[in-house]
């Protein structure tokens, strides 16, 4: 059977990371957790301190919505994984906001059906014929990412932040940044890679370090870092698909008019708004997607439907 490193990206809800990892616990696996460096990582560890499988992530990082230093937590995350003399077979990258909807068993079974198969997903931002505001997103200077700054779920920063990036856009990457040595994509955050893969596009990162710094400089690189690594690669023809043709279209607030994120996920079921919490209410829905992973699901707001989904699902193996 094949070996799953999961990579968990949790920076709230420790009592769903617990759970999250209960029901994923099978089959040998391994979790490699890194916690938010904003966040007291105590709470977390006295939840899941007799797991041996459980290894929480050094270096840590302050994660900023939007910034690089999720890029940053990412790379700890597979770098620490791959380092393991354990040696796994596929690396999942999972929030501690995500929840099986298939049993484990069943998990497994697609992985091993699928061992050649990268799943991640992009459309090719340079040959969009419509780029509406995305181009501000890729083209012009951003700061999402403030060290000294803790306390980002407020009005003054949101406001600080929204000013500073107001300002910053009307100056354009230069050449030297934005170079086009490789074409920009863009896909879902949560994939799902080899061993082989997942270590020959940090190899090439590390090659090629000062030609990837155009995303810290980038709006959302969570969502375009690996993914440009992989469509630039000699994986690229490996991939799960290359996701819906049509351009992506943002309204003015740079928001995904068109839905495209969502429908660029590779095992998770993600609400098209990408910022709706499921509950109850949505179980038949899920029950009946073939994705093996739901986000965002929270303690306090979906326990029910996750109480229902272990009795109803992850207690049953597809027959």
């Amino acid at each position: 059977m094949i070996k799953i490193a999961y990579l968990i990206l949790a920076h709230n809800d420790p009592e769903n990371l617990k759970r999250l990892i209960e029901r994923l616990n099978k089959h040998q696996a391994h979790f490699f957790v890194h916690i938010d460096r904003k966040t007291d990582i105590e709470k977390f560890e006295k939840y899941l301190i007799r797991y041996e499988n459980v290894q929480f992530v050094e270096p840590r990082y302050n994660i900023y919505w939007g910034g690089f230093s999720i890029i940053r937590a990412e790379i700890a995350l597979a770098r620490t994984a791959l380092a393991d003399q354990k040696s796994f077979d596929r690396y999942v990258l999972l929030s501690g906001a995500d929840y099986p909807i298939k049993s484990v068993d069943d998990i497994y079974d697609y992985f091993e059906q699928n061992k050649e198969i990268e799943f991640i997903r992009g459309i090719n931002l340079e040959k969009l014929e419509n780029k509406e505001l995305f181009g501000s997103h890729i083209d012009y200077w951003q700061k999402h990412d403030y060290p000294l700054i803790r306390k980002t779920n407020t009005f003054f920063f949101k406001a600080f932040r929204a000013l500073i990036n107001k300002i910053l856009r009307n100056f354009k990457l230069s050449n030297r940044i934005r170079h086009g040595k490789f074409d920009l994509y863009h896909g879902s955050q949560w994939w799902a890679l080899t061993d082989n893969c997942l270590r020959d596009l940090l190899e090439i990162y590390d090659q090629n370090k000062q030609d990837y710094k155009v995303f810290e400089i980038m709006f959302a690189p969570d969502e375009k870092f690996f993914h440009t690594l992989f469509f630039n690669s000699t994986y690229s023809n490996r991939n799960q698909i290359d996701g819906p043709d049509q351009p992506i279209q943002m309204n003015k607030r740079g928001e995904d008019t068109s839905k495209q994120t969502s429908q660029l996920a590779n095992i998770h079921f993600l609400d098209a708004s990408m910022t709706k919490w499921f509950t109850i209410e949505d179980y038949s829905l899920l029950k009946s997607s073939d994705k093996l992973f739901v986000r965002k699901v929270s303690t306090n707001m979906s326990e029910s439907l996750l109480d229902k989904i272990d009795k109803e699902i992850l207690n049953k193996r597809t027959v």
